[in-house]
This record gives C-alpha cells, structure tokens and sequence, in this order.
C-alpha cells in the first residue's frame, strides 16, 4: 500500500514514541527493497528488532520524508540523493549494538 508524506512522518514517529528513546537512536533511510536492506545490508533480526517500511508515492516524497528525519529531528541515516522511482520505501529501526548503519 502507498502512503503519503504526511501518513508515513505520523507511522514513523507513532514507532518512535512507542519504542521511545531519542530520535538519534534510531535510523532512517530509503530503499527500493526495505527488506533485504533492513536484514541484510544492516543485520536486523526480524523477529527481535524494531523495525518498520512504508512505501511513497515517489522517490521524491520518500527524500522529503527522510530530510525531515534526518534534518529537523536528528535521526541516524545516510542522505539519499539519486534514486528511480523504484526507491520509493522509507525504513526506520532502533539502533542497537547488533545493527550496522
């Protein structure tokens, strides 16, 4: 399902405030596979960690929504750029000593 900018900014911080902690404790990124990204490029359990993806509208929007967390709240993550249209899913998690950024 395809969400909005705003939908995705309220799933993302209704996660943040349900898992607590501060906004540096947690990263946020964009990927065309959240999946595989989440597992294995950052080495999340999926049955243990906190994690969550929504899918954009866009590339465009998904880069909105991640400078907001990374810009105005001080979220973890690396600034995406470049990206087709099929990098369209933001991704948060909880950082722990288990997880790779």
């Amino acid at each position: 399902m395809v969400f909005s900018v705003q939908q995705i900014k309220y799933e993302v911080l209704a996660y943040i405030k349900e898992f607590g902690g501060d906004f540096s404790d947690y990263y946020v990124g964009i990927s065309a596979d959240p999946k595989k990204t989440l597992f294995e490029n950052h080495g999340l359990d999926e049955n243990d960690d906190p994690w969550l993806y929504k899918q954009a509208l866009t590339f465009y929007a998904a880069r909105t929504i991640q400078n907001y967390f990374l810009d105005r709240l001080g979220t973890d993550g690396e600034s995406v750029k470049k990206g087709d249209e099929d990098m369209d899913c933001i991704y948060v998690y909880k950082k722990s000593d288990r997880t790779k950024p």
